[in-house]
């Protein structure tokens, strides 16, 4: 039998398109991800402020013991390049976990996602500067660590 033999066109009909429900568990990872997004961040400052410290109280510790004082100019500065990176590294961090004022209409749900947003953004950018100059510190730490070794010299750069 064809189709119109059943009742002219259109008589046979496809399934009606249903839309996919939402996973639950897909639902509830994303309003975690969303919520808790700028915790995570604050974390991550945290994090970074203790590292550098740690850091930097060991870096100065072990410039304090050694013959680093007697250093031209030139070196002293590239000794000083890490403990500078380290302490840039640490405004930023600071400043992810300083708290502002920020005025908020509670009526307006747009205004909230906006201020969320950037709010999130803001922290996300300071954070991600942190890491750059923490990143840069580690560079130029072991510049300085290869150097003491008597492996390159100061005139290499």
């Amino acid at each position: 039998m064809n189709s119109e033999d059943s009742g002219g066109k259109g008589a046979e009909e496809e399934a009606p398109v249903r839309e996919a429900e939402p996973n639950p568990f897909w639902k509830q990872n994303a309003e975690k991800l969303v919520g808790e997004s700028i915790s995570s961040v604050e974390d991550t400052a945290k994090q970074f402020v203790i590292i550098t410290g740690l850091l930097e109280g060991i870096y100065f510790h072990a410039i304090t013991f050694s013959d680093v004082k007697s250093m031209e100019g030139g070196s002293v500065l590239m000794y000083a390049a890490p403990l500078v990176l380290w302490l840039i590294s640490l405004i930023f961090a600071v400043m992810v976990l300083v708290r502002k004022k920020y005025g908020i209409n509670i009526n307006s749900s747009r205004d909230s996602k906006e201020k969320f947003e950037n709010i999130l953004e803001g922290k996300y950018k300071l954070i991600r500067i942190s890491g750059l100059f923490l990143i840069l510190s580690f560079v130029a730490l072991t510049i300085v660590l290869l150097h003491y070794l008597g492996i390159i010299s100061y005139h290499t750069f």
